[in-house]
């Protein structure tokens, strides 16, 4: 449960820094400043000051909701695959590995305090380390391929990856056995 708090503090401090520091006024009235009128960006702006308390307080819950479901499916898989342990342990080990979702964000953040600290709305939205959305000009993408370039990166890999070896130190198993569960599935199957 320190974890899981640990992670939840972490997350929501990197939001703050994120909306205080990195995406300020200024990015905003860049951005929109073809849109609209001044007035009108301050009143956008005012709006999200005066709800963004809201998000930090939903971040929590998200959290929870992130790990409780990858720990479901996989106590669900382990349990199917006759490998009995607490629901806890799985849960705990699911804690552990949501850590790799952090270094995106921070690569994110490190790279437009300190590589390009001059940016557009557009780049900081468009900005997905590591991933094939990356390898593309977004604007040459239908909008329908940006989800998936984005989903499709290494962070990804490496949560899966982390989260075999956190399963199989938790659990006392092997690596191997942890990342692939394709035997036991043909060990179930009659033909």
């Amino acid at each position: 449960m320190n974890k899981l708090l640990f992670l939840i503090i972490i997350i929501i401090v990197i939001s703050i820094y994120i909306d205080f520091i990195i995406l300020t006024d200024d990015v905003f009235y860049s951005h929109f400043s073809e849109q609209y009128s001044y007035t009108r960006i301050g009143q956008m702006l005012e709006f999200r000051g005066r709800w963004l308390w809201l998000t930090y307080l939903i971040a929590p819950i998200i959290t929870f909701f992130k790990i409780l479901i990858p720990a479901s499916l996989v106590y669900m898989g382990l349990y199917l695959s006759n490998l009995k342990y607490p629901f806890s342990d799985v849960f705990k080990a699911c804690v552990i590995v949501e850590f790799v979702f952090l270094l995106p964000v921070l690569s994110k953040i490190l790279w437009f305090e300190f590589v390009e600290p001059s940016f557009t709305l557009e780049e900081f939205n468009s900005f997905y380390p590591l991933s094939l959305f990356s390898l593309f000009d977004s604007s040459l993408l239908e909008k329908w391929f940006h989800y998936p370039f984005k989903a499709l990166n290494v962070f990804e890999i490496g949560y899966w990856f982390a989260l075999a070896g956190s399963l199989a130190f938790g659990l006392g198993q092997e690596f191997k056995q942890m990342l692939d569960w394709s035997g036991d599935l043909d060990a179930m199957r009659t033909d």
